[in-house]
């Protein structure tokens, strides 16, 4: 690597806090940052995610966003349904004992995790499977039936009280948790289930309400986000990302009391957008966002398939986070080891990695 790097700031004691636009560490001070998402961890071996944890804090990549949820469609599950009922799998080879490990490397690397704890989408399972086994029938059931609710209550109950066997810590009580996201982006349709008639933005924020007060009747110590992709609801509006087609409201959850940050995604190839107006509006309207609520965004997820491109597009796209005074980010996604999990990993032996990840990285921590 040939750009400077600056320390991260020591966080494994510190619970992330926020102040007014930005995050705070344990001294008040902001934590400016670009972090990158590593959804497989849960999956790996251990020396995979020693390995994972090594290098992402090497990159001066201080935070991982990851999966916490896993409905037993693999050997490796943290719910199984059973008889109309899901139960929890505690196991330390093929449970949640998978996690207890990735908390205590990343402590050990002084690395933070984000956990999204369901998904919008069938990969691992996520909403539908919870949704098909209490007796729900479409998409839309897992933000208004109480049954489904309760479930996945249950779920997130038995999650945040789980004491780590590696570190005697619970999880609501273990600052190496950066915080938790209610889900992966959720959205009134899905890709198994069908979606009922009913769903609407004012269907989902009151689901972020409720699901979000929850957590914080449990956890008190950690940061709330949605997880979602950021799509407003403007009426009148064009685009599918700003009319509120997707049944998600920016704007009204980030203003929810029991919602700390804000989240938003971007794939211009995958949503059929050009490379240079819309990410700059795409990416100012969240900032424009992240000022009105006086709270900070989370640029969570954003990526290129071409690789041939990024070289050009990533330096733009941090130009603009950095100007803008985006809170943080986190690009999708670091590979270790070095295997193209998706069209968008980036590995990190790659010889532009300097360009794409570094760089930047080290500017987000300077501003601190």
């Amino acid at each position: 690597m040939t750009c400077a790097l600056l320390a991260a700031p020591s966080l494994v004691s510190a619970f992330i806090g926020t102040k007014g636009e930005t995050f705070t560490n344990d001294d008040g001070g902001s934590f400016y940052f670009s972090g990158t998402n590593a959804y497989y961890l849960m999956t790996q071996t251990q020396e995979n995610v020693q390995q994972i944890l090594k290098q992402s804090a090497s990159l001066n990549l201080p935070v991982i966003r990851t999966w916490l949820f896993n409905t037993g469609r693999t050997d490796i599950y943290f719910q199984k349904c059973t008889d109309g009922a899901l139960e929890m799998n505690d196991d330390d080879k093929t449970g949640l004992g998978r996690i207890d490990y990735v908390i205590q490397q990343a402590q050990e690397n002084n690395v933070k995790l984000i956990f999204a704890l369901t998904n919008n989408w069938p990969d691992f399972g996520g909403m539908d499977d919870i949704t098909k086994c209490v007796g729900g029938t479409n998409h839309d059931d897992f933000y208004t039936n109480p049954d489904v609710i309760k479930a996945f209550k249950d779920y997130i109950t038995h999650v945040l009280n789980r004491e780590n066997k590696l570190t005697g810590i619970k999880y609501s009580e273990d600052p190496t948790i950066f915080g938790w996201e209610l889900a992966n982006e959720p959205r009134c349709e899905g890709s198994n289930l069908p979606s009922s008639d009913n769903c609407s933005p004012d269907i989902t924020t009151a689901w972020v309400d409720e699901i979000s007060s929850h957590i914080k009747s449990i956890d008190s110590n950690h940061l709330v986000g949605v997880g979602d992709e950021g799509f407003f609801n403007i009426p009148g509006e064009a685009d599918y990302e700003y009319n509120g087609g997707p049944g998600m409201d920016f704007d009204a959850t980030l203003a929810l009391s029991s919602i700390d940050f804000g989240t938003f995604h971007m794939y211009t190839d995958h949503w059929s957008k050009d490379n240079d107006k819309w990410p700059k509006k795409w990416i100012a309207d969240h900032a424009a966002s992240q000022k009105s609520a006086g709270k900070p965004v989370l640029f969570e997820e954003y990526g290129y398939s071409k690789p041939s491109e990024r070289t050009t597009l990533y330096p733009a796209w941090h130009a603009i986070i950095e100007d803008e005074n985006i809170a943080a980010d986190a690009f999708w996604q670091i590979a270790v080891p070095c295997s193209q999990l998706d069209e968008y990993a980036i590995c990190v032996d790659d010889e532009n990695i300097d360009t794409l990840v570094t760089t930047h990285a080290s500017n987000m921590l300077a501003k601190n």
